[in-house]
């Protein structure tokens, strides 16, 4: 069918003739049959391809490629062997350089779009080797055939893709994977009884010291599948045989009546480094996935705070970035809702002998109870998850009246909303620098500074 042809007509399982003309916020290229919007994985932009539509929706349908019978320049060879079938890297058949101009290209025309923000955006910093950058791992086990297997999700499903390897990871994180699936493997031969053959845990975070290279494993299991002696057997096996890679185990605890964490094995706190601080990680604690980068968001991050008497880090997590102020801040008051976070952003500012810190155990949206008690902040630095803060919580920090707010996203479209609101409570956008943390995914870090105008 072509692209003439009237969009009405169009069923599922037909070929449809596209040309390309951008990515979607999901990597996805954009294509059209008259005004009739596809989205199609695995092309890039200049692009003309045949695909199968794959579904129909009200006002846009999904199709999956065919052949490309036109092929973009930027179009590289991706170095990951799963590549396109996980779902974790969604552009390595993009270029390193165009994939900076896309996510540039991306966050500009968010802000104008949600928030009419048209003040130029500074180009994306990117990295100089954009592999091996990652230093946690997400993983999920199964069983096929009493073969135990154990990787990431293939795109678009549930699916676990059996990883061998994995470039964007740590060598550390790879190596666990590896050994964790050897251990799961004998311990399910070792079962006689066929009808008992359950892997004990569903899942693992991997989380990689980059000073150390050695790693700490987090395990998820079932519920009611939680035989702690086995975990710990096969937790102690894990650790005793890694070689040194292995550091120590915990279980996760995430139902509803309990959560936290049982140690099975080892020593399960690591330490890092981001220069020039020194930092110990728990497994439960929120941390940058990309150490090497995350010093230039900090860096990014503290040159836009000015000198600021007073500075509130919101969503402060372990104190990365309060560290950073504390450099240039008389008194840095970081606030987080996880207990376990601010337990070690006190142990970090300790251990780096940082003395001007004030960390605190609250939801970041009680922060008017808090900015109204205390001294009135020159900066807030703002730094919530995906989905933003909450619009009580901005309408709270613009009341305060600080000179400055950092804001810093990894999420334009939330940034975006955010952004307008307080622009609308009387602040004006200044600068706006992104920072690519995740090199070969759809995702951006971006940090803006607004100025009480």
């Amino acid at each position: 069918m072509t692209g003439n042809d009237d969009a009405s007509t169009i069923k599922k399982d037909q070929t449809v003739n596209l040309k390309i003309t951008d990515l979607n916020h999901r990597g996805e290229g954009v294509g059209r049959v008259n005004s009739f919007t596809f989205f199609v994985p695995h092309v890039l932009p200049g692009e003309y391809v045949t695909a199968i539509v794959t579904s129909l929706h009200n006002n846009f349908g999904e199709a999956k490629p065919e052949a490309v019978t036109k092929t973009s320049p930027f179009r590289e060879k991706p170095l990951c062997p799963y590549f396109p079938r996980c779902g974790g890297c969604r552009l390595q058949h993009l270029n390193y350089k165009a994939q900076l101009n896309w996510k540039h290209k991306m966050i500009s025309e968010v802000l104008r779009r949600i928030a009419g923000i048209e003040i130029p955006v500074e180009p994306v910093i990117g990295m100089q080797n954009p592999w091996r950058f990652r230093n946690k791992a997400q993983i999920h086990f199964g069983l096929e055939k009493d073969k135990v297997i154990a990787g990431f999700y293939e795109y678009g499903s549930r699916n676990i893709i059996d990883i061998k390897q994995c470039v964007v990871q740590h060598p550390a994180n790879e190596q666990a994977i590896n050994i964790i699936r050897r251990e799961l493997q004998a311990y399910i031969d070792r079962t006689e009884n066929s009808a008992e053959r359950k892997l004990p845990v569903t899942g693992a975070t991997i989380r990689t010291s980059f000073i150390r290279g050695s790693c700490v494993i987090a395990f998820q299991a079932a519920p009611g599948r939680t035989y702690i002696n086995k975990l710990k057997e096969l937790a102690l096996k894990i650790t005793a045989n890694s070689g040194g890679i292995v550091q120590g185990i915990t279980l996760l605890h995430t139902g509803r009546k309990k959560s936290g964490e049982t140690v099975l094995s080892g020593a399960t706190v690591l330490e890092e480094e981001i220069f020039p601080f020194q930092y110990r990680i728990s497994p439960l604690s929120f941390f940058q996935v990309n150490p090497s980068q995350a010093g230039i968001l900090y860096n990014t991050g503290a040159l836009l705070s000015g000198e600021p008497r007073t500075a509130y880090d919101l969503y402060c997590g372990t104190g990365n970035f309060s560290l950073y102020l504390s450099q240039k801040s008389e008194h840095v008051i970081g606030i987080d809702v996880s207990d376990q976070a601010i337990n070690d952003a006190r142990e970090n500012a300790a251990l780096n002998s940082i003395k001007n810190t004030t960390f605190i155990n609250t939801p970041a949206e009680k922060i008017k109870d808090i900015l109204f008690k205390g001294v009135n902040p020159k900066i807030v630095y703002l730094n919530p998850p995906r989905r933003g803060a909450s619009p009580a919580l901005l309408t709270s920090v613009a009341a305060a009246n600080p000179e400055r707010i950092v804001y810093i996203s990894c999420n334009p479209a939330t940034l975006a909303r955010d952004l307008a609101l307080l622009v609308k409570d009387g602040y004006g956008v200044k600068q706006i620098q992104p920072v690519d943390m995740f090199p070969h995914t759809t995702h951006v870090e971006t940090v803006c500074l607004l100025q009480n105008v």
